[in-house]
This record gives C-alpha cells, sequence and structure tokens, in this order.
C-alpha cells in the first residue's frame, strides 16, 4: 500500500469531489480518516514510515489520500471486511515516536474514524471541520452523475464505430473451424476519434467510462443481431454490469434469442478485485445458459492459478513472445498442464500477432486461438466466398470481417459464424 507521499497533498475541496464522482454510478463508498493534528508537523520521511510499516495491513484496492491538513484518508468501494487494529496500532506507534523526538503534541484518542460516504457525509464534515450537507465545500463545484455524463458523451454510433470482431479457431491436424466472436470496443479508436478533447482523472472516472461502454456494447449487440445471429457471440463485460439492471433487459431481448448461444467473459483482475461478487455473476449467467469465461490471463499467473478450483467454461491466456526465453521450460509446461485440464476448446491462446503464436501454442496441446494473425489468416477464405469479388480482396474481405462498420459500409454480410469449416483434409 502507498500513501502516495511523493504527490502535492489534496485540498479537502478536492477531496470531496473526488467522493462525489465515485459514487456517481449509485455505489457507496467505505473509508476511513487518520485525524493527525497539524502541530505534530508530520515530515515526508514519517509518511513514508507510516506507509512502510502500516498500510499493507488494510485491505486490498484501498486508495490513500494525503490532506492538506495533515490528514490521511483511506477510501474503498465495497465491503470493508478485515480487521483494522492492527493498522491503527503501527500508525500510533510511528506517531508517539514522533512527539518523542519533537518534544510536544499529543496523539488524538479518535485517530482513526470510519465512515460511510455518502451516508456519512455530516460526520465526516465535522471531523474536516466543514459543512458538507449542502454540497461542495468551497461552493466552486456542481455535483453531477459521472454515469449520466458519459452516456452522453459516448453515443451509441460512436461505439459501434469503434467496435472490433475476432474470430476464435479452432485449430487440429486435419480442420480448421470457426468456433465464434468476440464483439469489444476499441478503447484507442474511440479515443482518438470520438473523445480527443474528453480527459478522464483518476481510477474511479475509467471504471465509470468502462460501465458507460459495456451498455453501449450492449445496446450494439442488440442492434445488430439480426445480421450476425445465429452465431457464438463472446462479450467481454465487468462483473458490476451483469449484475446491474440494464443486463436484465439485455437478455429479454428479442425474447432471449440473443443470448441462445453467448459467452460472457470477465478479465482476471476485474474478478479478483470483486471475487464474491464474481461468483454470484457466474452463478446468475450459468442459470441463464450463458457460459462464463475468465479472460486477460497472463502466462506468469498460471502459475498462481489453480485450474480445478475455477468455476468458469473457459479461460483466455494472453500470449507472450517471452515464452522462448530463460523461463521457457517453466511456462511451457505449466501452459501445457492448462491446455490438458481444459480441454475440449476450453482454453482460448489469445493476442496470437505471429505465426510463432499459433506454432508454440499448437505444439504445447493448444487448440483454439485468436488474434489477429488468425483474423488474417481468414482473408483468402473470406474473399473466396465474398459476393462482392470484383471489388474485394483478401485483405479488405478481413478488414470487414474485422470492422463490423466496414461490412455495413461495403454491404457485406458478416461472413463466417460459428461452426463454419474453414479447411478439412
Amino acid at each position: 500500500m502507498n500513501a502516495h507521499t511523493s504527490k502535492p497533498a489534496l485540498s479537502i475541496d478536492r477531496f470531496v469531489e473526488s467522493l462525489r464522482k465515485h459514487v456517481a454510478n449509485g455505489k457507496s463508498l467505505n473509508l476511513g480518516v487518520l485525524k493527525i493534528p497539524a502541530d505534530l508537523r508530520l515530515v515526508t520521511d514519517d509518511y513514508q514510515a507510516i506507509s512502510r510499516d502500516a498500510f499493507h495491513h488494510l485491505p486490498e484496492n484501498t486508495q490513500v489520500h494525503r490532506l492538506e491538513n495533515g490528514m490521511i484518508a483511506c477510501v474503498k468501494g465495497g465491503k470493508w471486511v478485515d480487521d483494522d487494529a492492527s493498522f491503527v496500532e503501527h500508525v500510533r506507534e510511528t506517531l508517539e515516536e514522533v512527539v518523542e523526538r519533537q518534544g510536544l503534541g499529543a496523539v488524538p484518542e479518535n485517530l482513526w474514524n470510519r465512515f460511510q460516504w455518502p451516508a456519512d457525509k455530516e460526520k465526516l464534515g465535522d471531523i474536516f471541520g466543514v459543512s458538507l450537507s449542502s454540497g461542495p465545500t468551497s461552493g466552486g463545484y456542481e455535483r453531477f452523475n459521472m454515469a449520466e455524463m458519459l452516456r452522453g458523451a459516448v453515443t451509441t454510433d460512436a461505439v459501434f464505430d469503434s467496435c472490433r470482431r475476432q474470430a476464435i479457431a479452432h485449430f487440429d491436424d486435419s480442420r480448421r473451424q470457426v468456433l465464434g466472436h468476440e464483439i469489444y470496443c476499441s478503447l484507442d479508436y474511440l479515443r482518438q476519434h470520438h473523445l480527443a478533447s474528453f480527459l478522464l482523472e483518476g481510477s474511479g472516472e475509467l471504471e465509470v467510462l468502462l460501465r458507460v461502454l459495456d451498455e453501449k456494447l450492449m445496446e450494439v449487440a442488440a442492434s445488430i443481431a439480426p445480421s450476425i445471429l445465429p452465431d457464438r457471440l463472446h462479450l467481454n463485460m465487468k462483473v458490476q454490469t451483469v449484475l446491474g439492471e440494464r443486463f436484465a433487459d439485455f437478455i429479454e431481448h428479442d425474447d432471449g434469442q440473443l443470448i441462445a448461444n453467448m459467452a460472457i467473459e470477465f478479465s482476471m483482475e476485474n474478478a479478483i478485485a470483486n471475487w464474491w461478487e464474481f461468483e454470484d455473476a457466474c452463478k446468475f449467467l450459468h442459470s441463464l445458459g450463458i457460459q462464463v469465461g475468465l479472460d486477460r490471463i497472463t502466462l506468469p499467473a498460471l502459475e498462481f492459478l489453480s485450474p480445478r478450483k475455477m468455476n468458469v467454461d473457459f479461460i483466455k491466456v494472453i500470449w507472450d513472445q517471452n515464452i522462448v526465453g530463460s523461463r521457457r521450460t517453466e511456462v511451457a509446461e505449466r501452459l501445457r498442464e492448462f491446455a490438458t485440464l481444459f480441454s475440449e476448446q476450453n482454453l482460448i491462446l489469445t493476442r496470437c500477432d505471429s505465426r510463432t503464436a499459433l506454432r508454440m501454442g499448437r505444439s504445447l496441446g493448444v487448440d483454439v486461438f485468436q488474434g489477429s494473425y488468425i483474423d488474417a489468416m481468414l482473408g483468402p477464405y473470406l474473399q473466396r466466398e465474398c459476393k462482392t469479388k470484383r471489388r474485394s480482396s483478401d485483405k479488405r474481405c478481413a478488414v470487414c470481417q474485422w470492422a463490423p462498420r466496414e461490412a455495413r459500409k461495403n454491404g457485406c454480410d458478416f461472413h463466417f459464424r460459428a461452426g463454419k469449416i474453414l479447411t478439412e483434409v
């Protein structure tokens, strides 16, 4: 845990504004405030000592802010289930050393104060010595709903323009077959072409943006359903989105036909940070007949995962060319082990952007792949069957497969769907 001692101290106004932005999506925050008297005159080394000795006792994913009045605020989304007695004890020991060194001041009895925001904002205001009941402390900020602002700034058309479609293909000795497709929004394209002047401040605002993009992607998937079904669709979403109201509306679209052959992928970071919600989301999706996958698993992370305890239908492991480096044997054997346990096409090697990734994966027992190299391989097959041959090429057909907007502009179908056999010997 880091107290961010190298960063300037936050004003009360800025800190309270950040709290309001973090709960714009309707969720409450847990926070604690270390009421360190200004007359103790803590220096940078003192804050670093607190950071080194105490903050690792706080729950994971706790954000730490040093305030201009000398206090330290610790903010965490979700439940705060850990005991904080050890944390407070370590902080008190450091402050007592400061008092002994300087020969003045005293450690307050109410050193550590716990709150929920926004429920306890009046009590928090009492600690800060300001009034928070009638809005921001300085009166210079307007309270707004970050999620609603982003929903207006990020249009469904912009998300469709930024949508990408990647094939998931199965390879064996005699056959190449399309198993389905993942549809996702390219954040780079969206930022460059639709949000060039839009800046987000902090992880909280980015979290809200990702939730909004999940909602917009559901709208896009529903709007293009007639042209892409039947197909096996993979959508990458956040755990919180799946447990929200908008997802409930999404699964009812077109009498449930859209989810009849769907898979939802959660990133490993999102799942670990919200484990209990992740397990609830898996149970919910399985009850609907939707498969669940764990995405963005790195090769080093495989050494810390237990494949027999993962309650998912498939996993997606990121290809890393460093597998050919010094630790090739250990990493390769771990990948081979997972490929054996997740048999029947349930381990997908992603970001396969070169022939090496495909060849190495095949040699280690992986049969299913996704990435730009796989998309490029589809080009000749697509061009062979394209109905607009006079103005098509293998590269152009691959782009149509990759970008839904290109397929619509060229008047093309969505080409190959799940079950399409590309070659068979």
